[in-house]
């Protein structure tokens, strides 16, 4: 090969890519003589951007709410319309390139530096997939579908992480809060949920898990069963919770599992309904600030002691304090996003 010939392949080689033709090509807008134009090189990096883009389609989750993460913003403290930036159609006419191939440039932008990376990784070092997160707010549900079609819906001020390399090795979620789970059953990899101090494992099923629950982690089976024990603890201490059972892992550690006792309230905050059955004070302080970002703080601890049964389905806050107060016999007086409670003085009982 003469030296001009290497020259030359040693230009087309290193020249600087040509991002309109390239942008162009991936929209799928290019001319019929464009694709002779592109170097072997930056087709791989065209293949490798549409093969990424590919993955992340199919990570997004099916019922993703657009429309409700819009309103959301929209709903924002301060937010006008003119934080909205509508695309100029100015740009069209500034880079001469139609409005799909203004997209595919943009991606470009990041996939060009993202394929660098890939390419020039050490060979033996393992790309790990990020966790993926959901989280809730006060009085907010909201829900996800994991690759392998088991969903979550999570209850208000909760949050599940869903463990990196989920599927591949093993299926691992952990929670905080209220949790409902309709599991996609495959015994070579147990779905295993780690809430607090338990672990869960299920064994094909449909189970709802509260893991700040006063007394402990409890577990309320639908359908299926599950496997519940204190976490670093062996597996064969785990307890089988069947169908209709509920369990308890408590605060020193004990699972008591009691057969038959699940009903439709222990999950009925996915309808949004409240469900207060002889609760202790300190269960109804918790899903006030879960449900209406309320800290109930009592003032005598004789209250302590008092139980509230009542049932909220979306009535305002003041209505819900009037209720506790009536059922307890106590006073409440409000501070902002404090309720302190304090015995009535004509009630001692």
């Amino acid at each position: 090969m003469t030296e001009g010939g290497s020259n030359k392949g040693s230009s087309e080689s290193s020249q600087s890519p040509d991002w309109e033709l390239l942008a162009r090509e991936l929209a799928g807008e290019s001319a019929p003589d464009d694709a002779a134009r592109i170097s072997p090189e930056h087709r791989e990096m065209l293949q490798a951007i549409d093969d990424l883009t590919s993955e992340l389609k199919s990570d997004i989750p099916h019922d993703l709410d657009v429309e409700g993460a819009l309103a959301k913003v929209k709903a924002r403290p301060g937010f006008t319309h003119r934080d909205i930036i509508p695309l100029d159609s100015g740009l069209r006419n500034r880079w001469h390139v139609p409005m799909p191939a203004l997209a595919a440039a943009a991606l470009l932008a990041v996939g060009f530096a993202s394929w660098m990376a890939y390419r020039n990784r050490p060979r033996e070092t393992a790309v790990t997939p990020l966790p993926r997160m959901l989280g809730t707010g006060v009085g907010v549900r909201d829900s996800m579908t994991l690759v392998d079609g088991t969903r979550i819906v999570l209850g208000p001020l909760s949050s599940v992480k869903v463990v990196s390399g989920y599927g591949s090795g093993s299926r691992e979620v952990e929670v905080r809060g209220d949790a409902w789970f309709d599991v996609t059953h495959d015994a070579s990899k147990p779905f295993t949920v780690h809430a607090g101090s338990a672990t869960i494992i299920d064994v094909g099923t449909t189970f709802a898990v509260r893991s700040d629950d006063p007394a402990g982690v409890s577990v309320s089976v639908s359908d299926g069963a599950v496997s519940l024990r204190q976490m670093n603890t062996p597996v064969s201490q785990g307890v089988i919770l069947k169908a209709g059972d509920n369990g308890l892992l408590q605060n020193d550690g004990r699972v008591v599992a009691r057969r038959g006792s699940a009903t439709e309230d222990d999950v009925a905050w996915l309808k949004g309904r409240l469900v207060f059955r002889d609760a202790p004070i300190s269960r109804v302080a918790a899903e006030m600030r879960k449900w209406y970002g309320i800290e109930l703080k009592v003032a005598d601890k004789a209250l302590n002691n008092r139980h509230l049964t009542a049932t909220f389905a979306g009535e305002p806050a003041e209505r819900v304090l009037e209720t506790i107060r009536l059922a307890l016999g106590a006073d409440i007086e409000r501070r902002g996003d404090t309720a302190v409670v304090r015995l009535n003085e004509g009630n001692t009982r």
